[in-house]
């Protein structure tokens, strides 16, 4: 399983946990029903793509810098 796949299983997850308000309670459990997969969402994305983003980031910083390797890092 790809992360193309893994991204595309935790948007499915998320759409069909958001449904689950209808049997919240009126004192704020709801939001916290509608919040709480969303955030999950967002953390199973960030755990998934964070290493790129790092690595995507440290380059920008190092081309900023001037401070190329030589060798490009596999």
């Amino acid at each position: 399983m790809n992360r193309r796949d893994l991204a595309v299983v935790v948007m499915l997850f998320l759409l069909a946990a958001i449904p689950a308000h209808a049997y919240g309670d009126p004192s704020g459990g709801t939001l916290f029903q509608l919040l709480m997969p969303a955030l999950a969402a967002l953390w199973a994305m960030w755990m998934i793509f964070a290493n790129h983003v790092r690595k995507s980031l440290s380059k920008l910083y190092r081309r900023l810098r001037g401070a190329e390797p030589e060798e490009p890092m596999a």
